[in-house]
């Protein structure tokens, strides 16, 4: 509430305003009265009257001033006034100047882009960024997804981004385009990765597919109302031939059936199809759809069934990894036809006879007996979460108890080399007090070497090892130590707060013509086999903020760390007193520790000084941290 002096101040104001109001209506009233009386109404009367208005304003405005000036104590100099330079006060009371204050005029009319200005400098929307901190900006912003709803902003946001930098594009088209322009059409050939298509109409136009002439993938992650493309391809057009992979979500049985048949002259390698997520029945997927894409190696049926209506159409098929449902209307005739078929991965849905998948000697096979899920009722855990087969079970000789006490959750079955390996892993549902829950038993392999017949069990091997969470017991052959003889390995599953993934290997043995458990393979942290260089890298979360990589060689029967590095920022005495660093900068180092015989034997240091608003200068050996073909450019 305002005080009586201000009250009293605010009438004072009031009143001398009307008084020089009334003054100059008074003045202009009379010199209008002189120009009519000498013939001068009409169109100019109306244009004195409107500058008579302009004038008064400019006058009242500067009488304002002067007044509020004189009120304060000020001196007044109507000609040295500059309205760029007024000071006013924010909400709480602080002063600011007005040129500063339009902050908001000089960004994009654009949310992402105002964030991304913001992300630019690191920081909040509360602070100022000025026009010249914007401008210098432009086509240099950083996003690693952008989400493009029509051809007007995708023109604006190809001015501002860094497309260079930008590896996942999420892009709306209406059915009829209206709110594209051909030269935004044209422009999506800007996109180098991956496309995520979408659209709040019932189609998406066919044609659209045509500009996305180096896009790697393509996604179509609609809502469940588009049910296909419309549209035909005009002479000369195709779908482009760079995309190797496609993605449908929200599939149903029947969607798509347009889209299928334009695909079949693609030359797409991997082709993924998902059902809506949690879904009770698992719809139909029909092999013949996509059989005759000559380019295509591996199809992914994420909580759909396998369908087959036609044989034939399998015939010379490219296919050599599928992974999808079986249940009771599933053909496996597709395991004889598919004569290039490598990898099966299975849900088993229902009890059926499987051994057309075993009898096929030479196939990988992971079949999951188990649907996942994280639920803890007892209605999740009754019989309809996992499929017993008792003759498939006594095909594989397992020997475990059926039912709630025990059941097969997953078989797994490889070869190499003459040498078949088979993992089993077995879970039981256990009724408890405070509910009901499903529990995994450390898996264990089998292994058949022509008549030798013996066991590996990774659980059991001495030493601090441990089956972690997340899961999924995935065993594979692969050369780990490089001398031409793949090794077994089976994840151990993820650890700790940043899910750290932890391997165990068998390492074949010459001498014994056997696999020996690898202890100091165990110990790598998210191993990554590098078979060109012959090393075994590993990465590790320090904090939320920085990171080190670790590289291994095999010596001598062992795993032994080369070199180690890590990249964290530096605080207060850990800064070396010869860098010259400015008030309120982040210092950087990667370090780079060289081992020998165990110990550090050298150790290199690199440093970058990162001043908000300037561009940071990182050191030479940078660009060997994160270049492919660097030492220790060989990223995930």
């Amino acid at each position: 509430m305002l005080d009586r002096t201000s009250s009293a101040q605010n009438t004072k104001q009031e009143v001398e305003l009307e008084i020089i109001r009334i003054r100059h209506k008074i003045m202009w009233i009379f010199v209008v009265l002189i120009i009519c009386l000498f013939g001068g109404c009409g169109q100019v009367h109306n244009q004195l009257e409107e500058e008579a208005g302009n004038e008064e304003a400019t006058v009242i405005k500067g009488d304002i001033q002067a007044n509020e000036e004189v009120e304060s104590g000020q001196d007044f100099d109507n000609t040295e006034n500059d309205d760029s330079n007024i000071i006013l006060e924010n909400d709480d009371g602080d002063k600011t100047d007005s040129s500063d204050n339009d902050t908001d005029t000089f960004f994009p009319d654009n949310e992402t882009i105002r964030n991304s200005i913001y992300r630019y400098y690191g920081r909040e929307e509360h602070e100022k960024v000025s026009r010249e901190e914007i401008e210098a900006v432009k086509g240099k912003l950083w996003a690693n997804s952008i989400t493009v709803h029509n051809g007007e902003e995708f023109a604006l946001m190809r001015e501002w981004y860094d497309w260079d930098n930008v590896h996942y594009g999420i892009v709306y088209f209406s059915g009829d385009l209206q709110e594209w322009r051909e030269e935004d059409l044209q422009a999506l050939k800007i996109f180098k990765e991956t496309v995520q298509i979408e659209s709040d109409s019932e189609t998406i136009p066919v044609r659209v597919l045509t500009y996305l002439t180096e896009a790697q993938g393509l996604i179509f992650f609609v809502n469940t109302d588009v049910r296909d493309i419309t549209g035909t391809l005009s002479e000369g057009e195709e779908f482009p031939k760079q995309i190797k992979s496609v993605e449908l979500y929200h599939y149903r049985e029947k969607k798509y059936p347009a889209l299928l048949g334009v695909l079949q002259d693609s030359r797409i390698e991997m082709f993924t199809v998902k059902s809506d997520w949690g879904t009770e029945e698992f719809p139909g997927f029909c092999l013949d759809d996509v059989a005759q894409i000559n380019s295509l190696k591996e199809l992914v049926l994420k909580n759909i069934s396998i369908r087959v209506r036609e044989e034939a159409a399998l015939k010379n098929s490219a296919l050599v990894r599928i992974e999808g449902g079986i249940d009771q209307d599933t053909d496996l005739c597709f395991v004889e036809r598919l004569v290039q078929l490598e990898e099966f991965v299975g849900c088993i849905l229902e009890e059926r006879d499987l051994s057309p998948l075993l009898q096929r000697k030479a196939l990988s096979l992971y079949l999951d007996f188990c649907r996942q899920t994280t639920a803890s009722e007892e209605e999740v855990y009754g019989s309809h979460t996992y499929t017993v087969c008792p003759a498939f079970n006594r095909a594989v000789a397992w020997s475990g108890k059926s039912g709630d006490e025990g059941f097969l959750a997953l078989y797994q079955r490889k070869e190499d080399g003459g040498r078949v390996a088979e993992c089993f892993t077995e879970k039981k549902i256990s009724r408890e007090t405070d509910g009901i829950y499903m529990y995994s038993f450390d898996p264990w392999i089998r292994v058949t070497d022509d008549i030798t017949v013996y066991e590996l069990r990774p659980g059991e091997e001495k030493g601090d090892y441990c089956f972690g969470d997340a899961r999924n017991d995935r065993m594979r052959f692969e050369d780990i130590n490089f001398d031409g003889v793949k090794d077994i390995v089976i994840e151990a599953g993820h650890f700790g707060t940043q899910g750290l993934l932890c391997e165990f290997a068998y390492i074949w043995e010459r001498e014994s013509g056997r696999y020996a458990f690898s202890p100091t393979y165990a110990m790598i942290g998210n191993p990554l086999i590098d078979a060109e260089h012959q090393l075994v890298r590993s990465s590790w979360r320090n904090w939320a903020a920085f990171h080190s990589w670790a590289i291994y060689r095999y010596v001598d029967g062992a795993f032994v760390v080369q070199s180690i590095l890590t990249e964290e920022p530096l605080d207060g005495e850990e800064i070396p007193p010869e860098l010259e660093v400015p008030e309120d900068a982040e210092v950087w180092r990667w370090q780079e520790e060289i081992m020998e015989d165990g110990k550090v034997a050298e150790i290199k240091n690199s440093y970058a000084v990162m001043v908000e608003g300037e561009e940071t200068v990182y050191p030479e050996a940078y660009e060997s941290y994160y270049e492919e073909d660097s030492y220790w450019g060989y990223r995930y």
